[in-house]
């Protein structure tokens, strides 16, 4: 109970922040089109620095033990989650816009802080397994499925700054090698603008999103509901029956950072991307407006259903 308290308190911080974004465009301060020059700062300079930052501890085995551990429960879940949005692809005729929605989780912009307020910074660490393996698959699987060909963009995966931040910070952590001070201090400083800088392009772009005109559209409650209810539902069952937090010493607490960040709302990578490859924008943009909304509600529940059945 202690958790959900800690990370409803988060969340609605992260709606404070949201509010700041959207009063900068409804009062026409900004434009929400300038939200992508925030953008580009988080995605080429405040998660890199997040990430290798993140990976500045002391190098030990039950570290090593712990990432590896959450590394491979990040690549079940994906794995799960493949074939879950496969069943909606063929039974309910999910298009590739709403199946990424299902599939793919804020975890980027939201995890790294969210796991610093609610357990500490030295468990950080471990919500770069689940952001390494999920960009993985965002650049493989999402990519070939929203622009639907065959091929992978296997230069876009290597050449991607935050795969080579966390390339970068696991060779500092295997190497034991600790950055001075004097360059740690501003990759820390720039790291923690993570959240803020996030929430605030996330309120500029809703404020700029029809949300009253589509509160009629039935398709995002129910998508919403499946992001934020039913898979949690369905992952959390599963853990629970598998008993797999009993591989390692910590595991529980190693289950519930994997959790938190497969629980959050639709990347809003997505949005970026549906762009790039031409597909419904307004729609996958509203979907992470949604699930951006209703995930105050959501997640401390999901987090107190983890706590009974896990903790």
């Amino acid at each position: 109970m202690q958790i959900s308290i800690i990370l409803l308190g988060k969340l609605i911080n992260f709606f404070i922040m949201i509010l700041l974004g959207f009063i900068l465009v409804n009062k026409n301060i900004l434009k929400s089109s300038d939200s992508r020059i925030l953008s580009i700062i988080v995605v080429y300079q405040v998660m890199p620095c997040a990430i290798i930052g993140s990976f500045e501890i002391d190098f030990t085995k039950e570290k090593l033990q712990g990432l590896l551990f959450s590394a491979v429960i990040a690549v079940i879940i994906h794995v799960l989650l493949l074939i879950f949005i496969n069943i909606g692809r063929k039974f309910w005729h999910w298009t590739p816009v709403e199946c990424a929605t299902v599939m793919y989780s804020n975890s980027g912009n939201m995890i790294i802080p969210l796991v610093s307020a609610i357990l500490g910074s030295d468990y950080v660490l471990y919500s770069c397994a689940f952001m390494s393996v999920q960009l993985i698959f965002l650049w493989t699987h999402c990519s070939t499925m929203l622009s639907e060909k065959p091929h992978l963009e296997w230069k876009k995966i290597i050449s991607n700054i935050n795969v080579l931040a966390i390339i970068a910070g696991l060779l500092l952590f295997f190497c034991k090698i600790k950055l001075p001070a004097v360059i740690l201090a501003p990759i820390n400083d720039i790291g923690n603008m993570l959240a803020p800088l996030s929430m605030i392009v996330t309120g500029m772009l809703m404020a700029d999103s029809p949300i009253l005109a589509s509160l009629k559209n039935a398709k995002l409650y129910l998508f919403s509901a499946i992001r934020l209810v039913i898979w949690p539902t369905i992952l959390l069952l599963i853990m629970c029956v598998s008993h797999v937090y009993e591989f390692i010493p910590d595991g529980r607490t190693l289950l519930l950072i994997v959790y938190l960040a497969s629980i959050t709302p639709s990347a809003s990578t997505i949005t970026q991307m549906v762009q790039v490859y031409n597909k419904d924008a307004t729609y996958s943009s509203l979907l992470n407006v949604f699930t951006t909304l209703f995930c105050i509600i959501t997640m401390p529940l999901a987090v107190i259903l983890f706590s009974w059945l896990i903790l």
